[in-house]
């Protein structure tokens, strides 16, 4: 009796591991290929080379350089959530995403680290966070961010208060220096950072590879 028992427990624990590598090897491709190919790492890490060439002269030169980033796949790598999501047959929602961010578990988009810390170098360089995460999760936000390294008091974070307060406000915010803002002034930016075109302002001003940068996020998004 006992041996069977044995055997029946060894069969159970092989199961369970062959289903767990196969869900494992049958992430969706847009999944796999953020967290698995080369290209994904290289198209970011030049991005953020290319970035740092266009407007390192024009951050030094400046009062007070000030750039707008996204941080969801722009900054942070979430792309463990969309694993969680897949393995357990669910999408997105704010509660679970939610429960994510306050793990503190996310990680950095490859190149990101090296662009910030060369751009923080300058004392007076500021950088502005714009993010649709909810604002209840503000503290975990910074505490994930300084556990990777990128966190600096003098940044701004903009996250989202309810479902009215969006992107185009915060920006507006920002430019003028009203209602958030209002204690920092109105700000330059001369670059925005994001994964989507609702990252960025629709001006002539700003141009794809000049002052403005986007990042592949082919996870989730608005198509």
């Amino acid at each position: 009796m006992c041996i069977r028992i044995f055997f029946l427990l060894i069969f159970f624990i092989s199961f369970k591991t062959l289903v767990f590598a196969q869900s494992e090897t049958q992430l969706p491709n847009d999944t796999r290929w953020v967290t698995e190919s080369s290209e994904y790492v290289a198209i970011c890490e030049q991005i953020y080379m290319n970035a740092w060439f266009v407007i390192r002269q024009r951050s030094q030169n400046l009062e007070e350089p000030c750039i707008i980033m996204d941080l969801d796949e722009t900054v942070l790598d979430n792309s463990q959530y969309q694993v969680d999501l897949y393995q357990k047959s669910e999408t997105f929602n704010i509660k679970s995403w939610n429960k994510f961010v306050k793990k503190e578990v996310s990680t950095l988009v490859p190149g990101v680290k090296d662009f910030i810390l060369r751009y923080k170098k300058n004392k007076k360089a500021k950088i502005i966070y714009i993010s649709n995460r909810d604002h209840i999760t503000l503290k975990a936000t910074k505490n994930n961010m300084k556990q990777l390294g990128i966190y600096f008091e003098d940044d701004i974070y903009l996250l989202k208060k309810d479902e009215t307060d969006t992107k185009i406000i915060r920006r507006e915010e920002v430019l003028k220096g009203t209602g958030r803002m209002e204690s920092h002034g109105a700000k330059e930016v001369i670059a925005y950072f994001g994964d989507a075109m609702g990252d960025f302002p629709n001006d002539k001003k700003y141009q794809f590879s000049i002052n403005k940068f986007i990042f592949p996020n082919p996870m989730y998004g608005k198509w």
